[in-house]
């Protein structure tokens, strides 16, 4: 019997063999950095394979390139992550003193704090995939972070979605948990990413052309 490589079912079966692969390296990574300081060199490094597998590319060493990039940001990504665990200890005393209040300034307090973590989480997603694809410090991939999710905020609805929805089977499937947790999250934060950088792309490129034809005032628009 021959099977048609090209195929839908055959690249299902394809992509379900490489993220459970992806997840058994990233757990691998993270154990190698006593979980503390291997979890965001893991994760890192499963974006850096998402984007490539996003590109088309198949012909290349998974581990190898796995491996690789674990090692070239394990010191930057792990300044985000001390990043991150500061944000997260400042989230929760915040929700933690929330309950010495009562009444209007209750409800203001935990809005502005949901609306900070909810900002935080789409944010981070972004950040994640910039790392692995600019040359750009820790500050400005979070500044370019906030300014993709604020310009496209339906989209990043959509990707918070995908991912809790995601979440949510695992849940109900812990199978799905065991062998494709990570690999998967980072898989829908890598697409969607992808596609909000081309948008991104395409906005600076038609704003540069206005300015150039004269429409848009150069000094107004430039930040």
């Amino acid at each position: 019997m021959h099977f048609q490589t090209s195929s839908g079912l055959f690249k299902l079966c394809e992509w379900i063999y490489r993220l459970a692969y992806l997840q058994l390296l990233a757990i691998t990574g993270a154990l190698a950095g006593g979980f503390m300081f291997g979890i965001f060199p893991s994760i890192l490094a499963m974006f850096a394979i998402n984007n490539r597998w996003l590109n088309g590319e198949s012909d290349f060493s998974v581990s190898k390139q796995f491996w690789r990039m674990y090692k070239q940001y394990f010191i930057k990504a792990n300044k985000l992550g001390g990043l991150i665990l500061l944000t997260l200890i400042a989230l929760w005393i915040d929700y933690a003193l929330l309950q010495n209040f009562q009444g209007t300034i209750y409800y203001l307090i935990l809005s502005s704090s949901t609306t900070v973590l909810i900002i935080t989480i789409s944010v981070l997603f972004y950040i994640f995939y910039l790392m692995i694809i600019s040359e750009q410090t820790i500050t400005q991939s979070i500044k370019t972070a906030i300014q993709i999710a604020t310009l496209f905020p339906l989209q990043t609805f959509w990707m918070l979605l995908s991912i809790l929805s995601f979440l949510f089977i695992c849940w109900v499937i812990p199978g799905i948990t065991i062998f494709y947790l990570c690999s998967g999250v980072t898989y829908l934060a890598t697409f969607f990413s992808r596609y909000a950088l081309t948008r991104l792309a395409k906005k600076n490129e038609d704003k540069h052309f206005l300015i150039e034809r004269g429409v848009l005032n150069a000094k107004r628009t430039t930040s």
